[in-house]
Order: C-alpha cells, then sequence, then structure tokens
C-alpha cells in the first residue's frame, strides 16, 4: 500500500508509574522537602531536585520535562513505583493512534531496541535510526488525576488538574539521529509529515546537526505534502525558537498546547478568557510566521492563520483521538472513538468558541472539547501526540 503518512522522529521507551499519593508523601518526608524549595525551573542533579520539579509542576497543574544528569537516577525514581511499559515520543504515540483506526504509516524511530520492536503495531513501518546497542533508556512518566491532595512536611496542596510530568536521560533522544538517506526514498509518496519537536537536545552542535538534516530529509517530500510540525516545551529554551527560525520555510502547520502557548508568550493565562487567548494565539502567528497554528488545550482546539476553516477536519480528528485516549488509555478501538465522537461537549467550551467565533470570523477556526467529566481514570500521558495523530488525515490535500 502507498505511504501516505509519514513521521519522525522520537521514540522512547515509556514507564508509565502508576499513581501512589502514599509513595509520593514518603518521598517528601524522605528527602526533607519543604514547600518554600518548590520551583518550576532549575538544574536536576540529584533525585531530590527530580522532586522539587515534579511536586512545584504538580502544584501549578503544568507539565514539564526534565534530564537529570545521570540515566542511573531516571531508573532509580521509577523503582519507586508500580509501572506500565508502553512506547512514547510524539511521533510514535501518532503513529501507534493510527494504527487504532486501521492507518499505515512509516516511522524513522531514534531508537531500537526489543520493546520497541515488540511494541510497534503492524500498521507501522519503521525506519530504526539507530542499531539496537543492548542499553536502554527509559522515560518516566508521573502522570495525576486532578483533585488529588498531597500533604507531607509542610508541603499542602491539591493538584489543580489531570497532568503528567516526564524525566529521561535517554542519549538516543539527546543525539537525535535522523537518516535523510535512508528515510528520504521511504517519504516521495507521502501526503503529510508529522514532524517532533527536539525538546531533549542540549547540545547546540547537535541541534545544528538536526535542523540540517531535517532540512535534508523534507526535500524529499512532494510539493503538496504537508508538513505539521508538534511543538513542545524545551529544556533549552533557546534552541526552540532556533528550530522555529530554521524548520519555517518547511512547516505548513505548527502545533502546540495550552502549556506550550503560555510558556511562548511569557505568561500564564485563562484558557476560557477570550480576549487572552485571542491576544495569545495572534502573538504566536504573528511571531512564527507560518500558515496556520493550531493550539490544542483541555476545553477547546482552534486552528488560525491562512485557511483555517479548511483544518476543520483536522481539529476535529485530533480532539476525538485524543479524548478517546483520555477515557481508554491505550485500548483504543474504532467502536471507543466513534462513541467519543458523538459524546456532547462541555457547555462551558461551547459558549467559549462561539464567543471566539464572533470576534475572529473566519480568521479562525474553533472546535470545542468533550465532556469527560465522567471518566474515573483517565490516561493523562500522550493527550498531545494522540491529538497529533489524529489530526493528520484530515491534512492530507490542504495544499492541493
Amino acid at each position: 500500500m502507498t505511504k501516505k503518512i509519514a513521521m519522525g522522529f522520537h521514540t522512547c521507551v515509556d514507564y508509565e508509574l502508576i499513581w501512589n499519593t502514599e509513595t509520593v508523601e514518603s518521598m517528601i518526608r524522605a528527602f526533607e522537602i519543604r514547600e518554600d524549595e518548590l520551583r518550576l525551573d532549575g538544574a536536576v542533579h540529584t533525585q531530590r531536585d527530580a522532586w522539587i520539579f515534579c511536586l512545584a509542576h504538580l502544584r501549578a497543574g503544568i507539565g514539564g520535562e526534565i534530564v537529570p544528569d545521570e540515566p542511573q537516577s531516571v531508573i532509580d525514581f521509577a523503582e519507586h513505583f508500580e509501572r506500565n511499559v508502553t512506547l512514547g515520543g510524539t511521533a510514535t504515540r501518532a503513529a501507534i493512534a493510527l494504527d487504532k483506526l486501521g492507518y499505515d504509516s512509516v516511522l524513522q524511530t531514534s531508537c531500537w531496541n526489543p520493546y520497541v520492536e515488540k511494541l510497534l503495531p503492524s500498521h507501522v513501518k519503521a525506519i530504526p535510526g539507530v542499531e539496537d546497542d543492548g542499553m536502554l533508556y527509559p522515560h518516566v512518566v508521573l502522570q495525576c488525576a486532578k483533585g488529588v491532595r498531597i500533604h507531607a512536611n509542610d508541603i499542602d496542596f491539591v493538584t489543580p488538574r489531570e497532568n503528567r510530568i516526564m524525566i529521561s536521560h535517554d542519549l538516543n533522544s539527546l543525539d537525535m539521529p535522523i537518516l535523510p538517506r535512508t528515510f528520504g526514498p521511504e517519504i516521495t509518496d507521502a501526503g503529510v509529515f508529522l514532524l517532533g519537536c527536539f525538546s531533549e537536545i542540549l547540545d547546540r552542535d547537535i541541534l545544528d546537526r538536526v535542523i540540517r538534516h531535517t532540512r535534508e530529509l523534507l526535500e524529499y517530500l512532494p510539493e503538496n505534502a504537508v508538513v505539521m510540525y508538534e511543538d513542545g516545551c524545551y529544556v533549552m529554551k533557546a534552541f526552540r525558537y532556533a528550530v522555529h527560525e530554521h524548520l519555517r520555510p518547511y512547516i505548513d502547520v505548527l502545533s502546540m498546547n495550552e502549556d506550550e502557548m503560555q510558556e511562548y508568550i511569557g505568561r500564564k493565562i485563562d484558557i476560557l478568557d477570550v480576549k487572552a487567548v485571542i491576544a495569545a494565539v495572534r502573538c504566536v502567528y504573528e511571531s512564527l510566521k507560518i500558515d496556520h497554528v493550531i493550539v490544542h488545550s483541555a476545553k477547546w482546539a482552534l486552528a488560525y492563520g491562512k485557511e483555517p476553516q479548511r483544518l476543520h477536519d483536522a481539529l476535529l480528528g485530533g480532539a476525538t483521538m485524543a479524548s478517546s485516549r483520555f477515557r481508554a488509555g491505550d485500548d483504543i478501538t474504532p467502536e471507543t472513538y466513534k462513541e467519543t465522537a458523538a459524546m456532547a461537549n462541555r457547555e462551558d467550551s461551547e459558549v467559549f468558541c462561539e464567543a471566539i467565533r464572533e470576534a475572529l470570523g473566519d480568521k479562525v477556526c474553533i472546535i470545542p472539547s468533550k465532556d469527560m467529566s465522567h471518566v474515573e481514570h483517565p490516561a493523562v500521558v500522550g493527550l498531545g501526540d494522540s491529538f497529533a495523530g489524529g489530526c493528520l488525515p484530515g491534512l492530507i490535500g490542504l495544499k492541493d
């Protein structure tokens, strides 16, 4: 079958930790962490530093990503919890999400090991970015539901939203292999290409090489192929803007979540504040100078730019896929997807979307989120990846 959907490059083995409040509170006591130490940024040298970072992000209701100094500290952090082993990385989870609906895709991975070989589904043609060297660099995912009280020492807060924090020291992700001459011939007939971000790279020379090889690879795409870039909150903040600057000519659609939008504009906003959201979206769009910007949040998903109404099907597919993962985790089926699509929307989301449409007219396409308040055990990892994957079929033909 002709491959119409291609993607790259991030692939990793995820340790999805099973939340245990008692364990979290015991770590606060064991490391003698106090409330006034919690911070949202700064270097992470020790397991104690990682806990401080995680607690600060859980308290603020903000997702985050950290790279401790040593791979072993990541494994030590995970050892306190029971866990599920899955595959992660934006492109990889997007490919897995599309496989659930029967779509073929081709993916260049950034690592290769028995877990990747076993867990990648049959509809995904994998181009390994590296050979298996016998090493495993897990990405630890600490995920937490909304409304969980965490109380130990003088720390006492209730989590304001579902959230996840990712912890890794993955040498493959830090180096991010990209193989233009190997992967390029596989994408010459692609209708859409999903480009994941390079948020874990810490070395500017490596980033420059990655950008150069990405540009070389994207030259293999046909002229009418659509490139969607799924943004991220970079460990090295300046690298995010360097990627935007150097890959801008190749990107047709740049997508980000609400946290990434707020980091981009440098302030936190109420995502149901019409004026604040409009100002933020305009700021992002005018700064990026890319034809279309997508922002997806817990309460809505929107496209802004050149011809946003043509992205309606992509938004709907992305939002439905993300909501399906939220309620069913890895157990998405075509029936799950259809059930999600038929569910009622959030009332506050519908009111907000109507106000945005009145203010921006045909400059925006926006859809409300589904009401997920009935979900007792939500999956909160991989939602953005699933959104990106769900968008892709709706983007084919955007440039025709």
